[in-house]
């Protein structure tokens, strides 16, 4: 579907650092295919599905093994920075502009999470979500669950089911939150991107013959994977193979 205006706090751009974008360019465009724009001076490069924009791979800027950096939309990513710290984050890099595009902040939060903040200008997201080969999705990987609870629910008013197993984001999506499977990365936490499958099992097979390893699966939803940098990544069946809007 074509994806128009994000919540304040929701999804609205995804990207990876990875230590060989080429390797890793090259397996999300067999597996998916992405078309991938040269690079900007900075190393980072945009890509797309039939022309609309739905992700961005770029050199690894953090030691250790790669991963998925979720960016949330903001309306004003001043006071968005300061309500994550008054929770409990860390603040790594505070508001910056980059350039026309719009203002970024990084942070961490409590439990170890590498998330980022995007306020729009220029550049307003995810242009194809929630059909194959895009963004369907996140799921919190953390051995802390209560105390990311509590910080996304005063950081964002996030609700949560009586068992705190998952988030209800403002977008009506839903973030499970879980152990990370085995020793999954460098960091304490992690946000996990989920992919959308028109066939899940013939998708699990290309990613191997790729380069990439299973992790877990449930047969009937969902397949964890670690692309060949090691990254790990989700695919959720379902999605729609054409456009909307």
């Amino acid at each position: 579907m074509n994806v128009g205006r994000f919540a304040e706090g929701c999804v609205c751009w995804i990207d990876l650092g990875t230590p060989d974008i080429d390797v890793t360019q090259a397996f999300y465009r067999d597996l998916f295919g992405w078309s991938v724009a040269p690079p900007d001076p900075s190393g980072y490069r945009l890509a797309a599905i039939r022309g609309q924009l739905v992700a961005a791979l770029g050199p690894a800027e953090d030691p250790g093994v790669p991963y998925w950096t979720i960016n949330m939309m903001v309306a004003d990513i001043r006071a968005a920075t300061t309500r994550l710290a008054d929770a409990g984050a860390d603040i790594l890099i505070g508001p910056t502009a980059a350039g026309p595009h719009g203002h970024y902040a990084v942070a961490r939060d409590p439990v170890g999470t590498p998330i980022s903040l995007w306020q729009p200008g220029a550049h307003l997201g995810m242009q194809r979500a929630h059909e194959p080969g895009t963004f369907a999705g996140v799921s919190l990987l953390t051995d802390q669950p209560e105390r990311a609870v509590s910080f996304y629910r005063a950081a964002w008013g996030w609700h949560t089911d009586d068992s705190q197993a998952e988030f209800w984001l403002p977008d009506s999506s839903i973030a499970p939150i879980r152990p990370a499977p085995g020793a999954s990365t460098s960091q304490k936490s992690l946000w996990l991107v989920r992919f959308a499958s028109a066939d899940i099992d013939a998708d699990v097979t290309r990613a191997r013959q790729l380069g990439a390893t299973q992790v877990e699966s449930d047969p009937s939803t969902s397949v964890t994977l670690r692309d060949p940098t090691g990254a790990l990544f989700g695919l959720v069946q379902g999605g729609r193979t054409s456009a909307a809007g």
